[in-house]
């Protein structure tokens, strides 16, 4: 009687240890929940690099704004205010109206005597994230949708707004890379290694 006994014990172990397995491999497959809306997220994206910005805009000494690592690139401060310039004309294009202030003939690269401070640049800064941020909840998934002649490495093509937001976010993360050299040039940490 011992051994059919411990065979059913056996049994009984293996069933409750196979259910559990069974049950966690499909929790596993199973997401918690439903996804954002592609606006929030693209909003999440935006914020994030955009707020990463403006903290090393804030944070970085303004005797050493026009600082650069070689003779042939833009200094912190110009390339901060190229990052918010470069903002304003993908925002105006997602909106399909002229957002932001007027930047003169080359509406890239404003003169740097434009922004003379570092005050004035993070307040240029955060106006374009937020401006930015702005468009991106009122317009919502449609504004994502929305198709617009562009073209800037790629040669002119008709793209979703999607393909506008990325560009921004990529751009703006580009000079955020450039900008941690700055840092590390002048033995400084960045705030984002800080945490």
């Amino acid at each position: 009687m011992k051994r059919p006994s411990l065979a059913l014990v056996a049994i009984a172990l293996l069933a409750v240890v196979g259910t559990d397995l069974y049950g966690q491999g499909q929790s596993q497959n199973q997401t918690t929940g439903s996804a954002r809306s592609r606006a929030e997220e693209t909003l999440e994206w935006w914020n994030q690099i955009g707020n990463k910005l403006i903290a090393m805009a804030k944070d970085f000494p303004e005797d050493k704004y026009d600082f650069k690592v070689q003779k042939d690139e833009r200094t912190f401060a110009e390339n901060l205010i190229h990052v918010a310039a470069i903002d304003y004309d993908l925002i105006s294009r997602a909106s399909g109206s002229h957002i932001g202030p007027d930047f003169g003939k080359d509406k890239h690269n404003p003169p740097r005597d434009l922004y003379k401070t570092k005050a004035d640049i993070v307040k240029l800064l955060e106006q374009a994230v937020a401006d930015g941020a702005t468009v991106i909840k009122q317009q919502g998934d449609a504004g994502l949708d929305k198709t617009t002649p562009f073209g800037w490495e790629t040669g002119r093509h008709v793209v979703h707004n999607s393909y506008i937001w990325i560009a921004a976010i990529e751009h703006s993360t580009e000079h955020f890379g450039q900008l941690v050299v700055y840092y590390r040039a002048n033995n400084l940490v960045p705030p984002e290694s800080r945490r």
